[in-house]
């Protein structure tokens, strides 16, 4: 049976919690998902903006990770990065083979998340919490105790950790 992971990063402001979280999700090796789930307070963010355009334009890994690694050339030139995704996917579009198969579901509402178990168990699912620390927590909690049973990893980025109900990191 597949491992599943549950995870925290947490760091105080401007630690580098949402470059680690980046890497975890764009370099090619490191988190095998075919289907994100992203549940934030902050996704105004420009790094969020360019993760979910390349995301939802069905770009590589690949591509995505380089438009971050070449952000500084690109806004010398004057070119918007969601300007280039925007580019990118519509030539991807028309060549199939290239095209990322992760599927991304991006909410800032509590509602709009789905419980862990309408998940399917046959995608690699992986469900990231960002900054809700001033969120009801139940909906992480879920996925924390029932979200490998839908083969879903969860990680959660904060600044804190201890309003997190401990009860539930127990593992079972």
């Amino acid at each position: 049976m597949r491992q599943s992971l549950r995870g925290l990063i947490v760091g105080k402001s401007g630690c580098g919690k949402t470059t680690l979280l980046l890497n975890l999700l764009l370099q090619p090796s490191w988190f095998d998902y075919s289907k994100l789930l992203f549940f934030g307070k902050s996704l105004f963010q420009p790094e969020y903006k360019i993760l979910r355009k390349g995301l939802e334009g069905q770009l590589s890994k690949e591509v995505t990770m380089n438009l971050f690694e070449n952000r500084d050339e690109i806004q010398q030139e004057q070119i918007s990065p969601i300007a280039l995704i925007a580019t990118l996917a519509e030539k991807l579009t028309k060549n199939r083979n290239t095209r990322s198969p992760i599927e991304c579901n991006f909410y800032e509402s509590t509602d709009d998340v789905s419980d862990p178990k309408a998940l399917s168990p046959e995608h690699k699912n992986l469900m990231m919490f960002d900054d809700l620390l001033l969120q009801k927590q139940s909906k992480c909690e879920s996925y924390y105790v029932r979200g490998k049973h839908s083969n879903c990893d969860s990680l959660y980025l904060g600044q804190f950790f201890f309003k997190l109900n401990s009860s539930n990191n127990s593992g079972k």
